[in-house]
């Protein structure tokens, strides 16, 4: 598309996007840098006078935060279990508004109340909408109240775009440092 718009409009900038893949069903599976970065070394070794424009945006800061919350209660309804947070969707809105589980740990704090029997779970937080759902899983470690969830990949867009004062709930705090240090002084 690059060479295209040098070669045809000759375009002296090119907007090469955004668009960079992130799959919070496999963290692990990370966008191609070193090779997005040689192809473009190539159109620049070709085309020395463009000016190339890149937003990486989400596919760069996404790993750079973590979402914290203490699980409060669970229930079983209908067979499935539910675990409900402190926390929802007004603290980290991604799931909900991209339509995916936010992938996450568990902290055990051996609090000896309810617990999960291990399994398949809904991740739900407290707002009255049907839509504050945070994560569902088909299997995992069973999950007790007082527990500590961390939610990986929660440094793009999440506290951005989320609907924070909902029912005039309070905000999360902000903290730096290893989040499963963190969840581990949970309440310390």
């Amino acid at each position: 598309m690059t060479r295209w718009a040098v070669r045809h409009l000759r375009a002296e900038e090119v907007n090469v996007g955004g668009g960079m893949a992130v799959d919070y069903a496999h963290p692990d599976r990370r966008f191609d840098w070193p090779t997005y970065g040689r192809l473009l070394g190539d159109v620049l070794a070709e085309h020395p006078t463009v000016r190339l424009r890149i937003e990486p945006g989400r596919a760069v800061t996404v790993y750079c935060g973590s979402y914290l919350t203490e699980v409060v209660d669970v229930k079983r309804s209908h067979g499935q279990w539910f675990v409900i947070v402190a926390g929802g969707t007004h603290h980290l809105r991604t799931p909900a508004a991209k339509g995916h589980s936010q992938p996450f740990v568990v902290v055990p704090r051996h609090a000896g109340g309810p617990r999960t029997d291990g399994g398949p779970v809904t991740v739900v937080g407290q707002l009255c909408t049907p839509k504050d759902v945070l994560a569902r899983t088909t299997d995992g470690p069973a999950i007790a109240v007082g527990d500590v969830l961390v939610f990986a990949m929660a440094g793009a867009y999440a506290w951005n775009i989320s609907h924070r004062d909902f029912l005039l709930h309070e905000p999360p705090d902000f903290r730096t440092g290893d989040p499963l240090a963190l969840a581990d002084r949970w309440g310390r």
